[in-house]
């Protein structure tokens, strides 16, 4: 026989392998243990993950637990009436805070120069705002610098350009003065040159 060809097996052959594959009880019952323990822990995994029914929670765990909720919304109550005594409410008006002249150099992407001057008012309906638009008047001239010196001429055209130039400057002054709460902007003077 040379080394090429496979082995030729008689039967006697076949039968004495299978006899060593094949398991013993002892090996079975190993498997079948292991099988078990395994099961066991996942099931207890599941049952721990899953926590308990709300039949299982003590009637005086959740009576105490409903007391402290009581307990404490009483107590935010009393805060908030002993808050609004201390802090008279402010009265609404109508008020006006002018800013400063602004003369903006507009984007025109080369094509020669463009200017916007503009006069505006800020709408606030509150005293104590004013104080705080006072305040924060250099961020407020910041957020309009930034944002009108990216503007292009054709941005501001008709009512529309100029309605979508209010919503955004309202929407910047409101997160740079915030708390401060500013209505509206009222453009006293709108001009643009060039362009």
């Amino acid at each position: 026989m040379t080394d090429t060809e496979a082995p030729v097996l008689d039967e006697a052959d076949l039968v004495e392998g299978l006899e060593r594959k094949r398991l013993g009880g002892k090996q079975i019952a190993m498997i079948g243990g292991a099988v078990f323990v395994v099961l066991l822990g996942i099931v207890g995994l599941i049952s721990l993950f899953s926590g308990g029914s709300e039949e299982e929670v003590p009637e005086d765990a959740s009576g105490s637990v409903e007391q402290e909720l009581e307990r404490l919304a009483d107590e935010a109550a009393q805060r908030r009436a002993q808050l609004e005594e201390d802090v008279p409410l402010e009265e609404l008006q109508l008020l006006f805070y002018p800013l400063p002249d602004q003369l903006y150099n507009l984007n025109t992407g080369g094509q020669g120069a463009s200017f916007l001057k503009a006069r505006i008012t800020l709408e606030v309906d509150r005293q104590s705002y004013l104080a705080d638009l006072e305040t924060k008047l250099p961020r407020i001239l910041d957020e309009f610098n930034a944002y009108m010196r990216e503007l292009r001429p054709e941005d501001l055209d008709g009512a529309a350009g100029i309605f979508r130039l209010k919503e955004e400057l309202l929407m910047r002054i409101n997160q740079a003065v915030a708390p401060t709460r500013v209505k509206d902007i009222l453009f006293q003077e709108f001009l643009i040159q060039g362009g």
